[in-house]
């Protein structure tokens, strides 16, 4: 299966990742900010087996179900694609084929809005707590100026990169 048609999600061309400690304390400060709380839903991530420095997976959730393929670029990772698909178990299959499974991640995602940015916090099982900032042209110092943010930890690895990272594959 060869993907050729590329589309970035609806204007956040981009995913900057801050590894957090103590999510609701994180999420009172950036209530405090004025960021507006959205929604939240339980999500099943396949992760497939990539080269260095890309994702590729299907994401299962309340919403429905997504392809989603990512690349890394200068600590941040760009969308390449986010499409909505129909039948995730026949694609699962096909790129299970193709890829192999790399690992499997549950996650609670927590959205919020905020200052023309897309704030998400994950949870996810066996990895930790992370906050997202989906956008256009993110830089680590101007979003933790904006958020406030001491000392960020900035994650420039995607989260089944940690996953193995951490032992917990």
């Amino acid at each position: 299966m060869i993907f050729i048609v590329y589309k970035s999600m609806s204007n956040m061309a981009e995913e900057l990742k801050i590894r957090i400690k103590g999510y609701k304390e994180v999420e009172k400060h950036l209530e405090k900010l004025g960021a507006r709380f959205i929604e939240e839903i339980n999500a099943v991530d396949t992760y497939f087996k990539q080269p260095k420095g890309e994702v590729l997976k299907i994401t299962e959730d309340e919403r429905g179900d997504f392809l989603v393929n990512l690349k890394s670029k200068d600590g941040k990772f760009r969308v390449v694609k986010y499409e909505k698909i129909d039948d995730a178990e026949k694609l699962k299959g096909e790129l299970t084929h193709e890829f192999g499974v790399k690992c499997i991640l549950r996650k609670r995602r927590r959205f919020f809005d905020f200052g023309g940015y897309r704030i998400n916090i994950n949870l996810i099982e066996d990895v930790g707590e992370f906050l997202i900032v989906e956008g256009e042209g993110l830089s680590p110092e101007a979003i933790a100026k904006k958020l406030k943010i001491r000392n960020p930890e900035i994650v420039t690895v995607s989260f089944d990169e940690m996953k193995k990272r951490y032992g917990v594959a």
